[in-house]
């Protein structure tokens, strides 16, 4: 299996799902480095998919960059700013960029889903990747509610459902497919525990090796 994804370089950008310890910056680096793939990963929390277009700044709530599978950092000492998404791309060259958003443009809170707000995070990012090179969007899993963040089953499919015919011409990985909704255990709601985060993980770089392996043989 070490040489899978031989010869890939994934660019992994999210949220903070993807920017503390435990989460799937903890996972998904070690699960594709395991598959022969070389992986750069950058966090940035509460941050929405546009803001790669200029490139994250620090907004107080902690980011990360993590090469390979090297230690994790301490996400309040992350080198911001972070460069924008035709950077990062020229830097890395990666084969793919893996986007994991959703729950920062879930509009948790609001009754009706604002579509077009909705395009305008995401649609610059999907046309700037896509220019470059091959793009795997993953969507939200479950959460539990919390009036924190308002996250319920129903606005969460809502969400997914929206990114899934929004997304293109990125591959859409359904983050919700992997594990039923009683199963995914959070801490608040919305991140989830440990177990949790190993199990969505193990899902996206399973629903994600199709694509991968396709863009590894051409």
């Amino acid at each position: 299996m070490k040489t899978l994804l031989a010869g890939v370089t994934l660019l992994i950008l999210g949220d903070s799902h993807v920017t503390f310890q435990d989460s799937l910056l903890s996972v998904l680096p070690e699960s594709y480095e395991k598959l022969g793939a070389k992986v750069v990963t950058y966090g940035v929390c509460s941050s929405a998919p546009n803001e790669w277009l200029k490139g994250p700044e620090d907004d107080g709530c902690g980011g990360a960059l993590r090469m390979g599978t090297e230690p994790v950092k301490d996400p309040f000492a992350a080198p911001f700013p972070f460069p924008d998404i035709n950077s990062l791309i020229a830097k890395w060259n990666p084969t793919a960029v893996i986007v994991v958003y959703g729950d920062t443009i879930g509009a948790y809170g609001a009754d009706t889903l604002p579509g077009e707000w909705i395009d305008a995070q995401i649609g610059p990012l999907t046309a700037a990747i896509s220019s470059k090179t091959s793009c795997i969007w993953v969507g939200p899993t479950w959460g539990t509610f919390n009036p924190r963040y308002g996250k319920t089953e129903e606005k969460t499919r809502r969400i997914a459902a929206y990114l899934s015919t929004h997304t293109r011409p990125c591959t859409y990985i359904d983050g919700t497919s992997f594990m039923q909704s009683s199963a995914v255990k959070t801490v608040d709601g919305l991140h989830l525990t440990p177990e949790s985060y190993k199990a969505w993980g193990a899902g996206i770089v399973n629903a994600t090796l199709p694509a991968l392996t396709t863009e590894n043989k051409g």
